[in-house]
Order: structure tokens, then sequence, then C-alpha cells
């Protein structure tokens, strides 16, 4: 393939069922001329980070999935119509011919598609040197598990999508959840194997051993297999390279907690977090923090002082106030978290507590909570506990790649949202698919029940 801008830009510009409709010109897709060398194999990955960050599930972006995802349960109010989308998802009206829901659609499996050429470039590849060619190989195996996790948590039964061939993935039917959630972790056990436990350069910005771990340890979760949870969680905790961060520097480029960030694609430039949640005048101009979820911080949590910021009369409107740094700086201060380590003592909790271990699980979520400034507490119930690491959960991950919602979904929890929505039905727990993809895809039928 030739590693060409116009390329790119059309990659990103017609999204992935063109791909899935549309031979690309082969004089545009020459493999042996992106992979004959190192340089232009880590060029063509360094294109997928940057693809994970402009959008799609692991994107700061105001339209991307974080900042829906928060809509659509009790996070985020939206105060202004100016922007349909998010009140859509807010009011729970989301439609199979929504723009928003067909972008994440088709920019996920344009990233897929990028791993996926990556992939198939590096096996037919003879001048990369191998210790490059395995890199590789196991960063983009743990993108792709990574990306159709997210996929099946958010639209139920969807193609694990594995060839370049448009021929095949026009034709691809959708597979079920469990056999999706199977396929991932089968792609992170692959890159487990591979993958180097050091990062592969100075930062943390690319994927390692240890980022593969802190999936597992979450998908493991999100599938019950409390074991297997618990125990790839505690390789993390115990490994000293992290460490729990002050609440005040935790979201600094430099934090030890963090597992993997996402690096800004524009030099200079922080994060885009710091753009779509801020603002400085009442009222918001789009989305505000939700007051339910003002409301249940505890007297005294750090994570509020810290993370939190008010705007004009205090308890009515606020930001989320985790980036600090908006715009440019030298140098730059915060990069995107995805992965932190606070999460995997999360994850240690719950699962010690579906083994009934209360010593281990009062003993991580209260290393939680001591740094947030709380007293301990002592759970020595399933439901106390799961109730107790909930609300952690979610005042310690809000606005963070939609926690909320895939929480309230695998703890059977989502009708909760009644409280604060009274249309919220049973169906809304998966997106619809998008209407377009099923009329180039009979494949992809029926639609998701209830849209």
């Amino acid at each position: 393939m030739i590693y060409t801008v116009s390329f790119w830009i059309l990659l990103l510009a017609t999204g992935c069922n063109d791909f899935l409709e549309v031979e690309v010109p082969k004089d545009m897709v020459d493999q042996t001329k992106t992979f004959n060398d190192d340089r232009t194999a880590e060029a063509a990955l360094h294109h997928a980070y940057v693809l994970l960050t402009e959008n799609g599930f692991l994107s700061g972006n105001a339209g991307a999935a974080p900042v829906l995802l928060g809509c659509y349960t009790d996070e985020l109010e939206v105060t202004s119509p100016a922007f349909p989308d998010y009140m859509n998802f807010y009011n729970g009206a989301v439609l199979a011919n929504n723009s928003s829901v067909s972008a994440l659609w088709n920019q996920t499996y344009a990233q897929i598609y990028t791993v996926n050429n990556i992939l198939e470039g590096l096996k037919n590849s003879t001048g990369i040197t191998e210790a490059v060619q395995i890199q590789l190989q196991g960063e983009a195996l743990a993108i792709r598990g990574i990306l159709h996790f997210y996929l099946a948590q958010t639209f139920g039964e969807v193609p694990y999508v594995t060839s370049v061939d448009y021929k095949v993935n026009q034709k691809i039917g959708k597979l079920s959840v469990n056999a999706v959630m199977e396929r991932a972790l089968a792609d992170l056990k692959d890159a487990e194997e591979i993958l180097l436990s050091s990062y592969p350069t100075a930062e943390r910005i690319r994927i390692s051993k240890s980022v593969v771990h802190g999936f597992m340890a979450r998908m493991y979760l999100y599938m019950e297999n409390w074991p297997m949870a618990r125990q790839y969680a505690e390789v993390l905790i115990n490994n000293t390279e992290y460490t729990l961060s002050p609440v005040n520097g935790l979201f600094l480029k430099e934090s030890k907690s963090a597992i993997w960030q996402l690096k800004p694609t524009i030099n200079g430039m922080n994060t885009y977090e710091a753009l779509t949640y801020t603002f400085f005048a009442v009222p918001a101009p789009n989305i505000k923090l939700s007051t339910s979820l003002l409301g249940i911080f505890e007297t005294g949590d750090l994570r509020k002082t810290n993370w939190i910021k008010f705007i004009g009369l205090e308890g009515q409107n606020a930001h989320n106030f985790k980036y600090t740094k908006m715009g440019f700086s030298t140098p730059v201060a915060e990069y995107s978290v995805v992965l932190r380590i606070e999460e995997m003592y999360l994850i240690a909790a719950e699962a010690a507590a579906r083994l009934q271990d209360w010593d281990a699980c009062n003993g991580y979520l209260n290393q939680i909570r001591s740094r947030a400034g709380l007293d301990d507490v002592d759970v020595q119930s399933v439901d106390q506990a799961v109730n107790t690491i909930l609300q952690e959960r979610r005042v310690e991950l809000f606005c963070e790649f939609g926690h909320r919602f895939y929480d309230l979904k695998r703890t059977d929890r989502l009708m909760d949202l009644q409280a604060v929505k009274p249309n919220w039905k049973p169906h809304l727990s998966v997106l619809p698919l998008p209407e377009n993809e099923l009329l180039l895809n009979p494949n992809l039928l029926p639609q998701n029940t209830g849209y």
C-alpha cells in the first residue's frame, strides 16, 4: 500500500461501509510499499492511533461515544436544542437513521479495517525487522479486540471483522455478544503472548502487555468470570510501575496511574476532553454535569472538589474538570487517559466481593476511598459490596468512555434510569443498528428489538 495522504483522507471521509461495498483501487493499497521497512510500518500503526484519538469509542471529541453515552444515561444534561443528537440521546429517542449512530459504527469499523490492513501487510512483508513486526502485530490485534468489545457492548450482535476483502465483508453476518467477546479475548490473548511488558516508547501512548491485561480484566468482569477478572486486575495492581495517583494530578501526562493514554494528534494541543466539557458562563452552551451526579458525592470527597468545576450559582451548573488544560500549551500537560490503575482496584474489589473475599474487597475499595479523602467502609455481603462499588465507580469514572452505561447494563440496572428519565425503556440497552447498513448488508438483519 502506498502510504499517501489521499488514501487516508479517503478512509476517513468515506467510512467503513464504502470499503465493504467498493473495492479499493490496487494502486492505492500497495502493501508491499507500505510495509517495506520499519519506518513505513510504524507510520501505518501511528495512523491507527490517530483514528482512535479523533473519533469513536476512545475519543474525547464532542461527537464521540463517551459524550453521547453520558447524555444517554444520567451523567450529563443537555442544555441546548442546537445539538439534536445530544438531545436525542438524552431523551432516549435514538433512531436507526441517527447520524451519530451511523458515524460511530462507520468510524469504528474503519478503525478495524485499518488494523486488519496492518495485520495483512505485516504477514506479507519481508522488509520489517522481526522485533518491530511482532510488536506491531500485538498492538493491532489488541486494538481489534478492544474495538469489537465496545461494539458488542453498545450495539449487541455485530460482525467480527478480520478480513480486508470487500467481497467477504460486504456479506458478513452478525455474531452473538458472547461469541464476539470470546473472539475479542482471543485477539487479546494472542497479543498478550507476543507483546513486551515495557512500552514501545518512553510514554504510555501505545499498547503494551499491561494494556492488554487491563482490558482482559475488564472483559472478564463483564463476562462474570470473577477469578480471571481478579487475576488480571491484580497483575497490574502488583506492578510497581503503576501507583494510585493523588486526584489533583491524575490526568497529567506523567501520571503513574495511567496504563494507556492517547496523545493529542495536533502538536502542542491538549486533550479534546477539555474542549468538549468546559464552559465559562451560564447557561452552559450544550452540556453540563447532571444534578443526579453532583448529588451523589460524599461530603469531603476530593474528586468532587478537584474534578468538578461550578460555574455561576453553585450546585446547578458544573462541568467535568478532570482535564484542566484547554487548547495549546508548551509543553503539553495532559493526555487522554483510556485505562488507569484505579479501575483495576475497583475490578479487583468487585471480583473479590463476588467471591466473598471480604478482606480483599474492603482493602481494594478503601485504597480508592482513602486517596479521595473518605473514611473506610466495611462491606460484608455481595449486595452491599456491589452497591458500594458501583457508587465508587460512578464518582471515580464519570465521563470516561461510557463506564456508567456499561456498568448499569452489565449489572442489569439500566431501568434505574427511570428515576431521572421516565421514558427509559428496556430496549435502550443497545443502540439501533444503522439503517443504511441494513440496506447494504441484509445479513445484519434483524434490527435490534424496539427500533
